[in-house]
């Protein structure tokens, strides 16, 4: 299926949604519904268009007794995800072959939150709820505190591996939110979406939906809360309200986050506004093209990697006054302090132990949190390339740190004439990779530690998979079939200078000077100067 043809007919039934039915709820703090959880609905919809898409006709089938799910859930690769479908009962409600049922709409929850305890105040605050947050703010928010900026993060994640540390340094307070505030359970308000009849039809492929049944549909991933990567309504309304409790108390000035996209960030992010405090976005991991159509960046300043930046910052960014700046990445200033001699030894040590043997040769490939059947595809290209490589080459697999090594048992059950070793999750591709002889991946951010690193990569590019176009600015090679990457290893073996990349292509990809974390807080210290110079 192709995946821009998917990309328009998903931009158009987001777009009548959002004009038609965009603005029948918003939060107290004046924040429509589907401007917060536009992230979850979208990849709903995403779902739901390619069911469309390949369907040929409309099936009439008669309505089966008793009350049907229109929206399920369903299993994600990726830890701490939940993904959502429509069932076929859905789908049949969308084209208007269901009846429409008014208890569908879910009333809120009232239950209280704790009030935050009272706080010391700190003109910086950060939010963070995964480890990916934790590594890129972290190195930041040391540098403020060697500074003498105080700061206090709000730690928002649901699961102990993912929550940020404490105590690591006197001028950095970290605040977990009450674990009842993302409990709570309760989609929009009754009267929001119960005139939602009729109206309009947006047509996909050779199907017709109503625009109005969607609405009704999509509201029911608000209905359920499944942590803090996609809260129900009433846990936002609960979170949002907490936010600005404590942005009070802290009388913050600057907010630093690494997503303001999703449901959490977009309210961190409009409680801040409400305070008075500027916002400053930190990249976090690279950007995908056509991963994002939608102006999805809510601060005012952001710090992204690379040059190749700017551009999809600028096509993003919802703000007129809307700043960016080049910094590169924070968690890869000490890149350069790698061991490599380690890293390599525990490379070894992981074939030899799981495989019986570590070859001369070993390429890791860095995983993405995709479901298994897309995992297998990858990996059985890969096995057929490393099988007509003319050296021998040893596979270390190593997980993405949102996806479970359970993902990848019966995986290695059928891998044949190719030593093989997993490594866990706590080690993962940026653990190991300054050891191996070169890297795979569609899309990881561990491709871009690799170029910066001289090891080279492998861009593997599958059907519609996509990938951070590392080949494009000619800091990888791009590889669509074993084939591809049998020749790209046996080139890697015997003429290894042909694969360097260019400083100027490196520098385009992630500026690394090993300062993106003073330079980031130099931006925080920028914004705070203003806020000042404004009183």
């Amino acid at each position: 299926m192709n995946a821009e043809a998917v990309d328009h007919e998903v931009e158009a039934l987001m777009l009548a949604l959002t004009q038609e039915y965009g603005a029948a709820a918003q939060t107290p703090g004046g924040v429509c519904w589907l401007q917060v959880h536009y992230v979850p609905v979208r990849r709903l919809v995403t779902r739901i268009v390619r069911r469309l898409l390949t369907r040929p006709e409309v099936l009439c089938r008669s309505v089966p007794a008793g009350p049907q799910d229109f929206v399920v859930a369903v299993d994600s690769a990726a830890v701490g995800y939940v993904m959502h479908d429509a069932t076929e009962t859905g789908i049949s409600y969308l084209l208007g072959h269901h009846p429409e049922e008014d208890k569908e709409c879910v009333s809120a929850d009232d239950g209280a939150v704790s009030l935050p305890p009272e706080l010391k105040p700190a003109p910086v605050c950060a939010v963070s709820w995964s480890s990916r947050h934790k590594e890129t703010l972290l190195p930041v928010l040391l540098e403020l505190a060697d500074r003498g900026v105080r700061s206090t993060v709000v730690d928002l994640a649901t699961e102990a591996d993912q929550s940020f540390p404490d105590q690591l340094h006197a001028d950095i307070s970290v605040l977990p939110t009450p674990t009842e505030a993302l409990a709570h359970r309760g989609g929009l308000p009754a009267q929001a979406l119960c005139h939602a009849y009729g109206g309009h039809v947006a047509r996909v492929g050779r199907h017709e939906v109503s625009v109005a049944r969607l609405a009704r549909l999509v509201s029911k991933v608000l209905v359920h809360t499944s942590g803090s990567t996609q809260p129900s309504w009433t846990a936002g309304v609960k979170v949002e309200a907490w936010l600005d409790r404590v942005l009070a108390q802290l009388r913050a000035e600057v907010l630093l986050c690494s997503n303001d996209t999703s449901p959490l960030g977009v309210l961190a992010v409009r409680a801040a506004e409400r305070a008075g405090a500027d916002t400053v976005y930190v990249q976090h991991g690279a950007w995908i093209a056509g991963q994002v159509s939608w102006r999805a960046q809510h601060c005012r300043h952001i710090a992204v990697m690379g040059a190749r930046d700017v551009l999809t910052a600028r096509a993003w960014d919802r703000r007129a006054d809307a700043r960016t700046y080049v910094v590169g990445q924070p968690r890869f200033d000490v890149l350069a302090e790698a061991d490599r001699r380690r890293q390599r030894e525990l490379l070894q040590k992981a074939l030899a132990d799981q495989a019986g043997a570590a070859p001369p040769s070993i390429v890791v490939w860095a995983c993405q949190p995709v479901r298994e059947q897309r995992l297998r595809d990858q990996l059985d290209v890969l096995m057929e390339g490393l099988r007509d490589t003319a050296g021998p080459w040893g596979l270390v697999i190593a997980p993405h740190p949102a996806q479970s090594t359970a993902a990848f048992a019966t995986l290695l059950d059928s891998v044949l004439g190719v030593d093989v070793a997993l490594v866990g999750p706590e080690v993962g591709a940026r653990g190991c990779l300054a050891g191996a002889d070169a890297l795979i991946s569609t899309s990881s951010t561990c491709g871009i530690e690799a170029v910066l690193m001289d090891v080279p990569v492998l861009e593997l590019a599958l059907s519609s998979d996509r990938t951070l176009h590392l080949a494009r600015h000619g800091a990888a090679q791009l590889c669509t079939s074993g084939e591809a990457i049998a020749v790209a290893l046996t080139r890697i073996e015997a003429t290894p200078a042909t694969v360097r990349v260019p400083a100027a292509a490196k520098d385009s990809i992630c500026r690394w000077d090993g300062h993106a974390s003073a330079a980031i807080a130099d931006i925080a210290v920028q914004a705070l100067a203003e806020v000042h110079s404004s009183e």
